[in-house]
């Protein structure tokens, strides 16, 4: 690319820095907005009385090396290594999670794991010998582990998560997160304890010391470093979006003082919300892409952070909590990720995530009555705390979280993508940007690979996170993707 091109990045989310990191190294001009008055997005880290919580736990891992060793060479001496333990609760019952069948026989007894085989082979006589087809959520996950399993650790934890009946989810979330594995995958790794060619990426997994807000704190330091043309301007909200012609835009955006400032763009990259973007467009669309829009819709989240005079609550760094009684769906001890999330080593405390959605009856209680609820399910419930361990707690409201994957979302997605492929040099990203639900290496991977694109490689960016085999395992027939940079290279 020449020295006059500009690219502006709409969000300093993980995508979009990624974007603009990859950009920026080789010496393109890169100005990035984001509305907030942090990087990071999602992978923000909050501070509370010198207590680091993230929003919700955010760990490293990724199937290509490639992009394993670019973590590497930007966090430096800034990563640890930690041990995954992860846990569901259910019905007064802890499962290790991934499932393991010993383990199941162990909690619900040999009967149990009986009725689920037998479900699962009627399932699989309907699934595969007789082709019904798979049209939803609910249909997938019976198809991979049969009913009994899936009411057991799929249905409750889905539904709380989404809001929706799985029958009113597409199948597509289970082919992105599950795909490739079933039952018996599960047998094979607990009962035969064979894992043939495959690699598990799900015992162990890289973090940044002090958070998971550092890796986009990083990648924002070097944007800015490498050139001082470059900037990172927050509380900056893109209001609209001029399309002049081929490679040519003006992009106005909002500062916190509501002064309005126009600038020239050859390139911009979005990582907004996908059903926000054409409505901030101009030449305008039509009624049909704006339904297509507004129906692309978010759950939002309200992750409770407690503050504990206790050392350690459990070992586990997830646990999963499916019975719909307990607020919150999901909870992580920061102190069993890095201890330098606590300041006081005699302390700990934990990030419970409360899914919601905008008004809903979750999102209309007060801080005081969220935060009051989760103790007393942390003391009454799962008998984790006394509730004069509790120091204090904090609450972080999140919109937008994470994109719903409806019946009809693909062929909204289809409607938007087919008018935004009349802009040329407009390319979108990341999570909330294609409406894709990406883990965050993910969006660092579609936005390095978007960067490259950018600058005339052959790269298809979009493939990220579309593989058909299971997300946390990796096999050596994986195919590898391109490398990005290299710290000699940038020199």
């Amino acid at each position: 690319m020449k020295n006059k091109e500009h690219v502006v990045i709409l969000g300093a989310g993980p995508a979009g820095l990624a974007t603009g990191h990859e950009l920026s190294v080789s010496g393109v001009k890169v100005t990035v907005f984001d509305r907030n008055n942090f990087v990071g997005g999602l992978c923000n880290t909050n501070v509370y009385k010198g207590y680091k919580f993230d929003l919700g736990g955010h760990r490293w891992f990724s199937k290509n090396e490639d992009l394993n060793n670019w973590f590497r060479r930007l966090m430096g001496d800034e990563v640890v290594w930690v041990e995954r333990i992860s846990r569901i609760y259910y019905d007064g019952g802890y499962y290790t999670y991934p499932i393991s069948i010993l383990n199941v026989i162990k909690n619900a007894g040999i009967f149990t794991i009986m009725y689920a085989g037998v479900t699962y082979l009627l399932s699989a006589l309907q699934y595969s010998i007789f082709n019904r087809p798979i049209k939803n959520m609910k249909d997938a996950y019976v198809a991979q582990f049969g009913t009994k399993l899936y009411d057991m650790f799929f249905r409750r934890y889905s539904e709380k998560v989404w809001g929706l009946p799985c029958e009113k989810l597409s199948s597509d979330w289970v082919s992105q997160r599950s795909a490739g594995l079933s039952i018996w995958t599960v047998i094979q790794e607990s009962l035969l304890k064979t894992k043939s060619d495959n690699e598990s990426l799900i015992e162990e997994f890289m973090y940044p010391r002090d958070g998971y807000v550092r890796i986009p704190q990083r990648m924002a330091e070097d944007i800015c470093v490498n050139s001082e043309s470059n900037s990172v301007l927050l509380e900056s909200t893109v209001t609209g979006i001029k399309y002049r012609g081929p490679n040519d835009f003006e992009v106005t955006y909002s500062d916190k003082e509501g002064n309005k400032t126009a600038v020239n763009a050859s390139t911009v990259v979005s990582t907004i919300p996908l059903g926000i973007l054409p409505r901030i467009m101009e030449p305008a669309c039509d009624q049909k892409v704006i339904d297509a829009a507004k129906g692309l819709t978010f759950r939002a989240l309200i992750t409770v952070n407690v503050i504990l005079k206790k050392d350690r609550v459990s070992i586990d760094t997830w646990l999963y909590v499916q019975d719909e009684d307990i607020l919150f769906g999901r909870l992580h001890e920061p102190k069993n990720w890095s201890p330098a999330m606590v300041p006081d080593q005699s302390t700990t405390s934990l990030v419970l995530e409360c899914f919601c959605t905008k008004d809903d009856h979750i999102w209309s209680m007060t801080d005081e009555e969220v935060g009051q609820r989760c103790v007393e399910d942390l003391e009454q419930k799962l008998k984790f705390i006394d509730r004069s361990e509790v120091i204090d707690f904090s609450c972080v409201r999140t919109l937008q979280a994470y994109p719903v994957y409806d019946l009809e979302y693909g062929e909204k997605i289809a409607t938007i993508h087919e008018y935004l492929a009349g802009f040329e040099g407009l390319h979108i990203v990341g999570r909330g940007g294609t409406h894709r639900y990406n883990n965050a290496d993910h969006s660092i991977e579609m936005g390095l690979l978007l960067g490259r694109k950018i600058l005339g490689y052959d790269v298809d960016y979009m493939g990220v996170n579309t593989e058909p085999e299971y997300h946390e395992i990796k096999s050596s027939t994986d195919p590898k993707r391109d490398s990005y940079k290299l710290e000699e290279e940038c020199n």
